[in-house]
């Protein structure tokens, strides 16, 4: 029996997705590889009406859904327009798996059939086009989760978070490229290919959400889902200069790793969450637990109050890889800010970050790489360079649960840690949260090795935590300060690999930190912070 060769199914399968872009939706004149900065495109291209550029470009995440709610735009439009923006978006940085534009437009229209018939919206999200990484099922669609072996297996359900979001009136339209496996810091696969950082497409989209950054990096879609494990919301959004939010284990619905949202404006998580619990997640998983929104916890109750003063930790360094010159620009400046606008800060004492990596590292690495390993012999495509370990075995029982015992110590030894700061704070509460560098580095070149110990902290310790823009890499100002002592040689790498002009323009954000659960006080230090940064 004669079977195709990977390649050539992988190649299939990309030709088919390509053939579904409208002939009109195509680029007149698509830029040379050498146009790093594409995220203007859009705008200039010619594909989309000045009304389309309109809705994809002057609204936050709320104030959509309010225009659509009031009746200015229909479900149809908003949907035609981001469908023809994502279109363009994949054209520019390649970052689609599935297109759904003709299931989107249905969707669209019985929404706005109902609100014809009614005047009322189907639910908070009414009419709003979502993108899902590739990772979330939709019932009928194709779902590759990035393997070659998985081509032409269709959903037979939908995933309970995208119940939840179709409960709340959301439109399905696109899916978005990840990692091989889910397990590495870009956007990359046998089967679709590499995504692109839209703002320089010399360097990483992140991952593995990587395609839901690069795709809403471009507006082509103001809010979408990821999954993050390590690192893999946080670090495509900060890589393309969004907001992103991890939330704590089983908030929402989880698969071994936890979902959370990757939008464009802050508005956007507040209105995830609170469209996500709304929709009572715990009726459809039974793992999360009954925790609906709380508008005591968004009112900081046990931070001292709405408007009280707030005590914020900086991390400058974790004492393993010393973040690049930009990031400690960011933590300057917003640090400055938070002064001024009369909250305390206060730098953070980073706590046994190595210990950290090495734990979570081996979490990673418990099954030896053997269902990665599967996946790939389906087909008998290659494992990319950066999946996981070559060189791990597979863990024992015993072995595993003496490294569950090892992970619970270090959570309460973290914790401990953290009330400690008690001493350190004129508040009388420990410090309300740490803000942290979203990375080492600047969004990495491709294929380079990525240091993920300043995300991958919180989901060893199982912090809420979010995502806030704060610049981009300016090489007049971002200039590498002398060569410290290196500590080892990933922080060797990290300092050898940062060139200012190469990564010019590149997003520098950082991240948001609060205790477990803390989601909703993690969403409201992160707007006090944006506040103060002047961008709200």
């Amino acid at each position: 029996m004669v079977t195709d060769s990977w390649q050539t199914i992988a190649a299939s399968k990309r030709a088919r997705n390509a053939a579904l872009i409208p002939t009109e939706w195509l680029l007149p004149s698509p830029p040379s590889s050498e146009v790093r900065n594409v995220i203007n495109i859009p705008r200039t291209c010619g594909v989309l009406t000045d009304k389309e550029a309109e809705i994809t470009e002057q609204h936050s995440v709320s104030g959509l859904v309010g225009e659509i709610a009031k009746g200015t735009y229909s479900a149809v439009e908003v949907t035609t327009a981001f469908c023809k923006r994502a279109a363009i978006a994949q054209q520019l940085t390649n970052c689609l798996t599935e297109v759904f534009f003709d299931k989107a437009i249905e969707r669209a229209k019985e929404l706005d059939e109902h609100y014809a018939k009614t005047g009322k919206t189907v639910g908070p999200l009414h009419g709003l086009p979502v993108s899902l990484k590739d990772q979330i099922e939709v019932k009928g669609t194709e779902f590759t989760m990035s393997y070659v072996g998985w081509v032409g297996k269709v959903a037979e359900h939908d995933a309970v978070i995208a119940e939840l979001l179709l409960k709340q009136g959301a439109v399905f339209y696109v899916r978005t490229n990840m990692s091989q496996g889910l397990w590495f810091g870009e956007g990359n696969n046998n089967v679709f290919g590499r995504t692109l950082n839209p703002f320089n497409r010399n360097l990483t989209c992140g991952g593995s959400s990587g395609g839901e950054g690069a795709l809403i990096g471009m507006r082509g879609s103001l809010l979408g889902v990821g999954s993050d494990v390590g690192g893999s919301v946080r670090i495509p959004a900060a890589y393309q200069g969004l907001y992103g939010l991890r939330p704590s284990y089983c908030r929402q619905e989880i698969v071994r790793s936890v979902l959370g949202p990757l939008t464009t404006s802050l508005d956007g998580l507040k209105l995830f969450v609170q469209s996500i619990l709304a929709a009572s997640p715990w009726e459809h998983d039974p793992w999360t637990p009954r925790m609906p929104w709380s508008h005591e916890a968004y009112s900081l109750r046990d931070h001292g109050g709405e408007g009280g003063k707030l005590c914020f930790a900086i991390m400058w360094d974790d004492g393993v890889v010393k973040p690049v010159a930009p990031y400690t620009r960011a933590l300057e400046e917003t640090k400055k800010a938070l002064l001024a606008a009369g909250h305390e800060v206060i730098d953070w004492e980073p706590f046994k970050s190595a210990e950290a990596g090495e734990i979570i590292s081996a979490v990673f690495n418990a099954d030896g790489g053997r269902d990665i390993r599967h996946q790939l012999s389906l087909s008998g495509e290659p494992q990319l360079g950066a999946v996981l370990s070559r060189t791990a075995s597979e863990m024992g029982v015993y072995d595993f649960f003496a490294l569950c015992h090892r992970r619970t110590g270090f959570i309460k030894d973290a914790l401990d840690h953290w009330n400690g700061t008690v001493s350190r704070t004129s508040t009388g509460r420990a410090v309300d949260g740490i803000i942290a560098p979203a990375s080492a580095c600047a969004p990495s070149r491709h294929d380079a090795p990525m240091y993920i110990g300043y995300t991958s902290f919180s989901n060893l310790a199982d912090y809420a935590t979010a995502i806030i823009p704060v610049t981009q890499v300016d090489p007049a100002v971002d200039v590498a300060p002398p060569a410290h002592e290196f500590r080892n040689e990933q922080d060797k790498f990290n300092y050898e690999q940062y060139d200012p002009e190469y990564y010019r323009d590149a997003p520098i954000s950082l991240q948001v930190i609060g205790k477990k659960y803390e989601e909703e006080a993690v969403i409201r230090m992160t707007e006090i912070i944006a506040s103060a940064l002047g961008k709200v």
